[in-house]
């Protein structure tokens, strides 16, 4: 602690039973082992008391940043700690602007021509690859679309000598 050797120590202790005097010495001990607890746990309070100061002042700044976003306008406070020079915003609002100016171009042609936005929706996707309803039905039923004209029976195939029937 005070980087003393063991040689040095021994000074002391000499020097300590020839001044103290060998009947004195073991009460100096306790006493000098008695304050020196006492200055520890001091030291110890001190620096815990410090350390809560450290973390009230910590507790406080996280406190007035939090009041400061409640107060102010949470999404312009976002806006400047994400983007402070304001550069993909800038981007985005000429975007939107030129996305509005299509689109009221395209709904006067709209509006001329008579069809919704739906409509040109629709037109613009490609259409679904729908199963023939044939295919939906278990194999051991007919459907409708598989008999011949409401008779019951299965429709001939176009290769059968079935549909040169005459009527």
């Amino acid at each position: 602690m005070f980087d003393i050797g063991w040689s040095e120590m021994a000074v002391i202790a000499l020097i300590a039973l020839i001044v103290i005097g060998p009947k004195d010495l073991p009460k100096t001990m306790k006493t000098v082992a008695h304050w020196m607890r006492k200055a520890r746990s001091l030291t110890r309070e001190f620096q815990s008391g410090i350390d809560e100061m450290v973390r009230e002042a910590e507790l406080d700044d996280a406190k007035k940043a939090l009041e400061a976003t409640r107060g102010g306008n949470l999404q312009r406070t976002l806006s400047n700690a994400l983007d402070p020079e304001d550069e993909v915003g800038g981007e985005v609002r000429a975007v939107e602007k030129e996305a509005r100016s299509e689109g009221s171009a395209s709904s006067s042609e709209g509006e001329q021509a008579g069809e919704s936005n739906a409509e040109k929706a629709a037109a613009k996707m490609p259409s679904a690859n729908v199963a023939p309803p044939h295919s939906l039905t278990p194999p051991g039923e007919s459907s409708p679309a598989d008999t011949a004209e409401g008779s019951g029976e299965p429709a001939p195939a176009s290769g059968d000598e079935g549909s040169k029937k005459t009527a």
